[in-house]
């Protein structure tokens, strides 16, 4: 593989070539702080969230030269000569270069005339900071007198704000050395936003363990007149001048230390940087962090910690070592970033705070299989946010967050199969019988006022979470158009979809799908609960909206997409552009919408249309022009984003349902086009070959097709976990039991997948011997033939051998 390759346990993604076609990123998080750091050193830092309280200065086209960021120049002496142990920002050409992504840290290793420096960054298990433990050998036979200078950029605060009033912000700025601490404290005179002016409760603070012998707060004085982090004047001309205080304008903080180091001995040190509510917490985690033996300590627990969390549940073993290393690590990582981060910190989005409802119900769905008490912890949070109309806000943040949101029309359906999964992982049916509190607010036309997003949402009476489940569905089910189908409104799934319903006419046929599979989700737990009545009406309602779509909504071939405020119908054969989309056919199939006859033929379409070298696009064909009946979707260029890109998400919907129909063959193949460590050419792909983009650019852009974009923070990573586990590999969770299901590619004779499910362990060997694409003949557990397929759930602590013959 160009520019890296996986270390052979797969813990750890190793880049031996700096010059990447993108920054290659990793986070380090521990849920209240968060660093993201690139193999270079690039990235930024925020505390609780990337909006409101940014450490680092950031800004959206940084990703094109990864800077600023978390540097450590060296200068020789008596030679004079200088350079950055991350590579970035000098650049000056390495002997050696090599950056390791692990699990919950990142080390990058250089050499550079005879010193070599390791640098490992991570973020303790507890503390509001992170660690950069350095190492610098020298390993020439003479002794070295360096100089060493630990460099970062303050931003410090509310990251829009900075982005609109650079000019003003900077004004806020107090920056000084701290001679008790022997470190450099930052903070905002106050925090200002929408006119709501605050007192500025937080201290950053940075510090180094070895002795300082200067330091500078100002940027200007460290980098010298138009100079940039490549060539800081201070560094350059050995003249360091300490600049101890910076007060309103940009702010740094640099330390100068002196190094001498006998001929092939090394020398070790810690940088700490972070963010504290008072000065004495923030000495006490420089105090900690300064000892390196308790620094390599926490490091170890780090790593023990997200081995834990990765290694110590559901594992496969197939004929295919690449969809391993993505299932068993990789793919696992990403989700849990995504269920700690939501969708807001990013290199590449502008981070705009705060955790989306949606994405965080599929995270957490996702997830369930692996660590269901994160995902409880998720849903009563997100049960908390329905108000008693049904309607749900759309986000939460956990400090001073965005004064307002959009409110997609789906939010409605998705916590239903979240807490679905919730039972059917633990069969605990009494969660649907907690008392949750309601949201006291009011939906909003157009952009959505939310009292939840200025620090907490005030409640209006509380009601259990079934009540919440079925406010929710009974409101998107009566929230119609003419054609008894779901309002589209500002958007569903699709955000860029945002003109078809502003007039409130605009119907959603993915969105009635959904909402049939959430119904009869709900209605089948309600029977479980003993409320007959509500199972029989969710249960009527769901054949009501599956008839609408059957009865309006199927083109031929292919089911609709929806219809504008104007009753044009959109993803149709009467369409000149956006004739087919995929979600519309996805979801028919995983909602039971379509029967097997119209299901063979939409795929047959899907095939045809939508499938390409490097995945299923969204729709086709793309929007050349701009379309206002539908929006946003046709402003961006072919190929890219919503339009018709091979939007990652979308296609994991597209294999799980490609398993339910029987498709193994194809469910695999759709799979392993959008996978990040089996691309071709990483030229063309770009972005991390160890996690999920957003998209591929589609096959309609005129050069960009296989570009991968918007690396990390996607729903693609909980669906992908979804699709292989428990749709390819077919080991489902169910009310009753372990749902056995496997739909694999034909050539596949056998696999393994390792499943803890409550409480037991099951081995699950699956036989292919006639190379079928579906279907079990046979299962035994321990020897033991058994009937049907659902695995009744064992005893606590004892573990199951299971074979599965398909056939």
């Amino acid at each position: 593989m160009k520019y890296g390759h996986f270390s052979k346990d797969g813990l750890e993604f190793v880049v031996t070539n700096p010059n990447t076609p993108r920054p290659w990123i990793n986070y380090l998080t521990n849920e209240n702080y968060c660093a993201i750091v690139s193999h270079q050193g690039g990235g930024y830092s925020f505390y609780k969230d990337c909006r409101t309280d940014r450490l680092l200065r950031w800004l959206p086209e940084n990703w094109h030269f990864d800077r600023p960021g978390r540097y450590l120049y060296l200068r020789d002496k008596k030679s004079r000569k200088y350079w950055s142990a991350t590579y970035q920002p000098v650049r000056a050409k390495q002997t050696s270069y090599e950056a390791r992504h692990g699990l919950g840290y990142t080390q990058i290793e250089t050499e550079y005339s005879g010193i070599k420096t390791k640098i490992t960054f991570f973020v303790p298990k507890n503390d509001t900071c992170e660690v950069c433990l350095v190492e610098v050998k020298n390993n020439t036979n003479r002794k070295r007198s360096l100089e060493v200078f630990p460099y970062i950029e303050w931003l410090l605060g509310d990251y829009h704000l900075e982005l609109r009033y650079r000019n003003i912000m900077n004004l806020y700025n107090r920056i000084w050395f701290d001679k008790a601490h022997k470190s450099i404290f930052a903070k905002k005179t106050a925090a200002w936003g929408d006119f709501n002016i605050q007192a500025f409760h937080h201290t950053a603070f940075f510090g180094s363990s070895l002795p300082v012998k200067g330091y500078i707060t100002r940027k200007d004085a460290f980098l010298g007149r138009y100079n940039t982090e490549e060539r800081p004047e201070s560094v350059i001309s050995g003249k360091f001048k300490t600049a101890p205080f910076c007060s309103g304008e940009d702010g740094v903080a640099v330390f100068k230390h002196n190094l001498t180091i006998p001929a092939k001995k090394t020398k070790e040190f810690a940088v700490v940087l972070g963010q504290a509510d008072a000065v004495h917490e923030a000495g006490r985690m420089l105090t900690k962090y300064r000892s390196i033996p308790q620094a390599k300590k926490e490091l170890k627990e780090v790593k023990e910690l997200w081995r834990k969390r990765i290694l110590d549940n559901i594992i496969v073993e197939t004929p295919d070592k690449d969809f391993d290393l993505m299932i068993n690590i990789w793919v696992k990582y990403q989700l849990y970033i995504c269920n700690f981060w939501s969708r807001s910190p990013s290199y590449y989005h502008e981070g705009s705070g705060g955790k989306g409802y949606r994405d965080s119900c599929q995270d957490a769905e996702a997830i369930m299989s692996i660590d269901s008490g994160h995902a409880y912890e998720k849903i009563k949070k997100i049960a908390s946010l329905i108000r008693r109309d049904g309607t749900s806000a759309p986000g939460w943040a956990d400090t001073l967050g965005a004064a307002g949101h959009r409110p997609n029309k789906d939010h409605q359906i998705w916590l239903t199969a979240t807490v679905a999964a919730y039972i059917n992982e633990t069969g605990n049916t009494e969660v649907l019988n907690e008392y949750f509190p309601y949201l006291k607010d009011r939906w909003i036309r157009g952009w959505e006022i939310d009292a939840n997003f200025k620090g907490g949402g005030r409640a209006d009476g509380e009601g259990t979470l079934f009540e919440h489940l079925e406010r929710n569905l009974n409101f998107t089910f009566n929230d119609v158009g003419k054609r008894g189908l779901p309002l589209i409104g500002h958007a569903d799934w699709n955000d860029a979809i945002d003109a078809a319903g502003i007039k409130e006419k605009g119907e959603s046929v993915w969105l009635a799908m959904a909402l049939v599979r959430s119904l009869k989700i709900l209605s089948e737990f309600a029977g479980l609960i003993g409320k007959n009545d509500e199972a029989k009406d969710l249960k009527n309602k769901a054949r009501t909206m599956h008839n609408r779509i059957n009865s309006l909504c199927w083109d031929g071939q292919w089911y609709a997409r929806g219809f504008t405020d104007d009753g044009t119908v959109y993803g149709s054969s009467e369409n000149k552009e956006g004739r087919i989309y995929i979600n519309s056919q996805s979801w028919a199939i995983l909602s039971g919408v379509a029967d097997k006859e119209r299901t063979k033929k939409m795929l047959k379409a899907v095939d045809k249309y939508l499938d390409g070298k490097h995945g299923i696009a969204l729709f086709y064909p793309a929007y050349s022009k701009f379309d206002a009946r539908l929006g946003r979707i046709s402003m961006f260029s072919e190929g890219t984003k919503e339009n018709a890109a091979v939007f990652c998400h979308a296609a994991t919907f597209q294999v799980a349902a490609e398993c339910l129909a029987g498709r193994g063959d194809k469910a695999y193949s759709s799979m392993k086009k959008i996978m990040p460590n089996c691309q071709d050419d990483y030229d063309r792909y770009k972005t991390e070959p160890y996690v999920y983009a957003e998209y591929l650019v589609g096959p309609e852009h005129p050069y960009l097709y296989g570009e991968g974009a918007f690396t990390w923070i996607t729903g693609t990573a909980g669906w992908t976990f979804l699709a292989g586990t428990e749709y390819l590999l077919g080991a489902r969770k169910d009310y009753k039991g372990l749902l056995i299901d496997p739909a694999i590619p034909s050539k596949w004779k056998s696999c393994k997948i390792r499943r803890p499910f409550r409480g037991a362990i099951y081995d699950i060997e699956i036989k292919n011997p006639k190379g079928v694409e579906k279907g079990v003949k046979e299962i035994y557990i321990d020897g033991e033939l058994m009937k049907g397929k659902v695995i009744k759930p064992g005893k606590k602590g004892k573990t199951y051998k299971v074979k599965v013959i398909m056939g």
